[in-house]
């Protein structure tokens, strides 16, 4: 029997995909959830596990090429066995037996497929059998760099990848002497071709010091990363859909920063990490949704589409890169260790680039943190088609009075943006004054497990 393999659809507003990385090659075994190809999003770069066990009959699309979700990408036959199929061709194309010809200009690049982003180097391999991004290898066009130069920079990407940090390290650190040796005469056709926004960057790097990449104006041409355009359209589009109302609420955290201190050692000891201040909020963010489930919600033209379940979106920053918004599903049926114990597992995977397609899928209500960088006030933007998110400040010890007395308290600003749409300002309000009651009365008695 033969199981078709698709594109996964990493995320609801997730489109397509690039192919990374083939770890398996036709005609090789595969175990069920085996991972056997890398692909990158708009959002992040994920490992993707073979649906059944079998042997790898057929790939359809090569490493670099941009494939839609839901797409045949690949074929697993569950009865055949690896000799049966070992003759099939791999669909990458093998290095030609002459050396690489010397890059062709840009303005010849045209006949080459738009859908795989492909631009400067006309080779999907080098003559040294190495793979490029389209990303890299567009970089490495707009900055002269020749296929034999670009095979010596070491990667740190998967199996050795040219990832576009090594790139822009190389570049940093380029010295005029082994450039030379590498890179051919800059080339006037290409320079001629590319956009006078994109000229300067060339330009600079003959009249400044070397792997400064700065023009004589002071200026820097930075492009977007796949992961930074998506966030950046769907941050606009956020805007534009939902008119934003933001409402702020003082917390005091002391009891809940008490029973954390006197429970972290046991939580330690059965759980093998730390019991951060995040599952409290999320805690008591999944009770206000169940108390107020009209935030619970999505907009469908004119109407309201309430959610069951609360599917509970957790923003995790990836560094500099950006940030993914993993889903714990069903929060609602999870305690505190439960809730850790997930966002725990769905951070530590999503910075390792292990998340499935399901685990960033079907979000009815987002957290988001950035309270861990020192940020006493956030103004989120809602992730769509979301009704409201929650934004968790620094944790700061204040004087607060008391009785007519005062006290240090451990205090923290939580900020709710809402869709103005369906929820007003009494609903929010409500639901914001509901976490707080819920976390400055945490029973102080209340067992861990």
């Amino acid at each position: 029997m033969k199981v078709d393999m698709v594109m996964p659809q990493m995320g609801e507003s997730i489109a397509e995909a690039t192919i990374l990385k083939w770890l398996k090659q036709p005609g090789e075994k595969v175990s069920k959830d085996e991972m056997i190809l890398e692909i990158s999003t708009d959002k992040v770069d994920s490992e993707i596990p073979s649906p059944a066990a079998g042997v790898l009959s057929e790939v359809l699309f090569n490493e670099g090429d941009v494939v839609p979700v839901k797409q045949k990408i690949a074929t697993i036959d569950t009865e055949a066995s690896a000799g049966a199929v070992a003759a099939t061709p791999q669909p990458t194309p093998a290095a030609e037996p002459e050396p690489e010809p010397t890059p062709q200009p840009v303005t010849h690049a045209a006949p080459q497929p738009a859908s795989n982003g492909h631009v400067g180097h006309p080779a999907e391999v080098s003559t040294s059998g190495k793979f490029y991004s389209p990303l890299v290898k567009s970089l490495a066009s707009k900055h002269g760099i020749s296929m034999a130069e670009l095979d010596n920079i070491p990667g740190t990407g998967a199996g050795g990848r040219v990832t576009k940090d090594d790139f822009n390290a190389y570049i940093a650190t380029r010295g005029g002497a082994p450039a030379a040796t590498h890179a051919p005469a800059p080339q006037p056709t290409q320079v001629a071709s590319q956009p006078p926004a994109v000229s300067a960057p060339q330009k600079a790097r003959t009249e400044l010091p070397a792997g400064t990449g700065w023009t004589p104006e002071g200026t820097k041409i930075v492009p977007m990363d796949n992961m930074r355009q998506a966030i950046a359209n769907h941050m606009v589009m956020s805007k534009h859909t939902s008119p934003h109302v933001y409402s702020v609420q003082e917390v005091d955290v002391t009891n809940i920063s008490k029973w954390r201190k006197a429970h972290q050692s046991e939580f330690v000891e059965k759980e093998g990490f730390k019991l951060s201040f995040t599952p409290f909020f999320l805690e008591a963010a999944v009770k206000g949704l169940v108390e107020f489930p009209e935030i619970n919600a999505s907009v469908n033209g004119n109407t309201v589409i309430l959610k069951k379940h609360v599917n509970l979106g957790c923003a995790v920053a990836l560094g500099t890169k950006g940030l993914i918004v993993p889903v714990i599903k069903r929060a609602e049926e999870l305690n505190i260790v439960g809730i850790a114990r997930q966002l725990n597992d769905l951070a530590e995977r999503a910075r390792s680039k292990k998340l499935l397609p399901d685990d960033v899928a079907g979000g009815t209500f987002t957290v988001t943190n950035p309270g861990v960088f020192g940020t006493m006030i956030g103004y989120p933007i809602i992730n769509q088609p979301q009704l409201a998110i929650l934004s968790l400040g620094a944790i700061k010890k204040r004087p607060l009075v008391i009785n007519d007395a005062i006290a240090i308290r451990e205090m923290v600003y939580l900020t709710l943006s809402y869709d103005h749409r369906v929820v007003d300002g009494a609903l929010g309000g409500s639901y914001l004054a509901f976490v707080r009651e819920y976390l400055e009365n945490w029973d102080v008695n209340r067992s861990l497990y």
